[in-house]
């Protein structure tokens, strides 16, 4: 019997990484740029502090943007070059570096070794389901876009059962929520 469960993971993590997008199987452009990781900063502890007492775990690759039909509230001061930055910066997935300034501990995660776990845990619970049981939480970024003098940025963020896009401005050296779209969810 253990070795039937073995084979049917092997199985399950190659049906998984063969699903995965193509990007994913080519070399990834890492992000590099400490502004990025600050805006990261700015939402992830918020929300992961709320749904976990573990370390946060971050997805290792980029989600490529969340497509928002509103607006920032402020587009006519300057957003819409932001919201621009945004959808370029997000045309392909790019890979994390473990530079986030937080004061929580936190890995980067394969986007592939979640989806071995979401195919484990389908075959152990199939049907239809919101969220399997020991399914691990993690998080999830887009990558960042910025205006000339990166005091605005806009970037994408989700866990598991929430997510949304953020418009966020620096101040005082620090970046701060300025508005929070209409492009959220939960499940």
């Amino acid at each position: 019997m253990p070795l039937l469960v073995d084979r049917l993971v092997i199985v399950t993590v190659i049906l998984a990484a063969a699903y995965l997008p193509p990007a994913i199987s080519q070399q990834l452009d890492p992000i590099t740029d400490p502004e990025a990781y600050a805006v990261y900063a700015a939402v992830l502890p918020r929300m992961w502090t709320n749904v976990s007492k573990e370390p946060l775990l971050l997805q290792q690759e980029t989600d490529t943007y969340m497509e928002c039909s509103s607006r920032s509230p402020d587009r006519e001061i300057g957003w819409a070059a932001v919201e621009r930055s945004y959808k370029a910066e997000n045309g392909r997935a790019r890979l994390l570096r473990p530079m986030l300034p937080v004061n929580i501990p936190y890995r980067l995660i394969p986007r592939a070794e979640i989806a071995a776990d979401d195919a484990r845990l389908a075959l152990k619970y199939p049907g239809q389901w919101q969220r399997r049981p020991e399914s691990m939480e993690y998080a999830g970024v887009s990558a960042v876009g910025f205006d000339a003098s990166k005091t605005k940025a806009i970037v994408y963020v989700h866990l598991r059962s929430e997510g949304g896009v953020y418009w966020i401005e620096k101040r005082l050296g620090k970046w701060e929520h300025r508005a929070r779209g209409g492009c959220s969810w939960i499940a």
